[in-house]
């Protein structure tokens, strides 16, 4: 049996969509929650917002994603008020990690993005012992 290497700053973390359900939350309410004022206005509630076609804009690739997702994603994320110093820690990971589109960060790239504690703060909050939004390392599983 290989040795489980120890996670460190460098070990990347995602939000296990299947968290959600296992602990009785809705991702897509979730996901609601941190919309801005304009999407909101959009899609008053989760169950307004239905798949859409999402462009890949360096090959064309065509894919069905969530609007929540991808209003969050291509909206949201790129206003100033997304993630400011007064939004809570944990809070602030869940929605740098809505705005990467899910796709695995490291404590580093965590603490780049919300820009606040420090990698190491960002890596033991999440080693806690409560799991908080879904946030687990990626091999968890």
């Amino acid at each position: 049996m290989a040795p489980v290497a120890r996670p460190d700053t460098k070990t990347l973390f995602h939000i296990d969509l299947t968290w959600f359900e296992k602990n009785g939350r809705d991702l897509r309410e979730a996901m609601h929650e941190v919309l801005c004022d304009e999407c909101r206005a959009r899609y008053p509630s989760p169950s307004d917002a239905h798949p859409v076609d999402r462009i890949h804009p360096q090959t064309a690739e065509v894919t069905r994603v969530d609007a929540l997702w991808e209003s969050i994603v291509d909206h949201c994320a790129q206003k100033p008020g997304f993630i400011t110093p007064a939004t809570p820690l944990t809070a602030a990971i869940f929605r740098a990690l809505l705005a990467n589109g899910n796709q695995p960060m490291s404590s580093e790239q965590l603490h780049k993005r919300v820009g606040k504690s420090s990698a190491a703060a960002i890596l033991k909050l999440l080693l806690g012992s409560e799991i908080e939004n879904g946030v687990v390392p990626l091999d968890s599983k």
